[in-house]
């Protein structure tokens, strides 16, 4: 593949190299903060906004040769491709437009003629997909653990005793495990018992997939690296745009026998986009170092959590077997007010899902205000 050539971009990120926000400066007088100085107490993300964007991947591109792909092929989404397989220790990966199309795909490939696949009740691909595994690949999702993250080998063990019982012979395929689980504001999946699953599973020729959208944010919170949960799994799907902030995509890893050819499936259920090399050199970039930066970013929160969980006009669930999200309640306040108020200190918050409860989300941005700072911007607010 020859160079990219496409060069027109203007502006320059004022961002550190690895991080992509500038080091943290006090900004609790400031009523109009910088937008990479600012602390966003929603999303995975760092909220990159268009500009930046644009600006980030003009310097990334001047920085050294970029090779285009094509149709997703070769370049710089080929090099993506293999560096996931490397770090997931799978033997390759394919990148997909959307997560929806990864885990079907996935699913497609790994029961085969084998229709029928035990999801979690709770899960992306149970409720938010459109019956797309139903309708497009003829498949049964058999849904366990309603209203919980977690089901058991037991469960899974009653629906192939009840399967085999049937007067048609209707073989399980595959698994489905999701964690964390975004419909139970990211409670994680019990990770003993998915091993326990998986082992199980294998012993029955069943696939297993990961729906590991938020992997790495579990990752921050469990110690147990992507590589590790990723090995209990045929295949996996992890999201990058999501924090790795590059707008658009994911990728499904696995072994060969499952993902080779995938291109001609991916092709064939419309997901082939003529170029990848953007979304897949911007989330590269944001990769580098993700791991101990939010890391470092937990550690802030847990220290504004503490702290808040005291104050009287605030009160603070965490959620049991949880990641980054947490609900937050204030009491006796205005949290338009309140949301005013940390604006002009360099925090930005979103609206409240309740009366006055809020879901906070722990991301990159934690790390742009020291927790001493952060708390008085709430004392303050407050």
């Amino acid at each position: 593949m020859d160079p990219i050539t496409r060069r027109g971009f203007v502006g320059a990120l004022g961002a550190t190299a690895g991080l992509g926000c500038l080091p943290y400066t006090s900004v609790l007088a400031s009523a109009a903060a910088e937008p990479d100085r600012i602390v966003h107490t929603a999303g995975d993300g760092i909220g990159i906004t268009p500009r930046e964007y644009a600006a980030l991947l003009h310097r990334l591109c001047q920085a050294r040769e970029v090779a285009e792909d094509n149709y997703l092929l070769g370049g710089e989404v080929e090099a993506f491709e293999q560096h996931w397989a490397k770090l997931l220790g799978k033997e390759t990966a394919v990148f997909m437009p959307s997560g929806t199309l990864a885990n079907q795909l996935a699913l497609r490939a790994l029961a085969g003629s084998k229709r029928r696949v035990i999801v979690p009740e709770m899960s992306h691909i149970y409720n938010d997909t459109g019956d797309a595994c139903q309708t497009l690949s003829g498949q049964t999702l058999m849904p366990l653990a309603a209203g919980n993250a977690t089901f058991t080998q037991a469960d899974v063990e009653a629906v192939l005793t009840r399967t085999a019982g049937g007067r048609v012979a209707t073989d399980v395929g595959a698994i489905v495990i999701e964690s964390p689980i975004r419909r139970l504001t990211g409670q994680m999946f019990d990770w003993d018992e998915a091993k326990r699953i998986s082992a199980f599973a294998r012993d029955k020729g069943i696939g297993m997939h990961l729906d590991g959208a938020r992997l790495f944010i579990a990752s921050a919170y469990t110690g147990i690296s992507p590589a590790e949960y990723a090995a209990h799994f045929d295949t996996v799907y992890v999201s990058i745009w999501k924090y790795f902030n590059c707008g658009i995509g994911a990728i499904l890893a696995g072994p060969k026998r499952v993902l080779d050819g995938m291109f001609h499936v991916r092709r064939m259920f419309g997901g082939n986009l003529a170029v990848g090399w953007n979304a897949a050199l911007v989330a590269r970039h944001y990769m580098d170092g993700f791991e101990g930066r939010l890391k470092s970013a937990v550690q802030n929160s847990e220290t504004f959590y503490s702290a808040m969980a005291k104050h009287p006009r605030s009160s603070i669930e965490r959620i049991p077997n949880g990641t980054n999200l947490a609900r937050v309640t204030f009491k006796g306040v205005s949290v338009a007010e309140v949301g005013k108020r940390l604006a002009e200190r360099g925090v930005a918050m979103s609206g409240p899902q309740g009366p006055a409860t809020i879901t906070f989300g722990v991301n990159e941005t934690w790390n742009r205000m020291p927790a001493a700072d952060l708390i008085r911007a709430f004392e303050q607010a407050l």
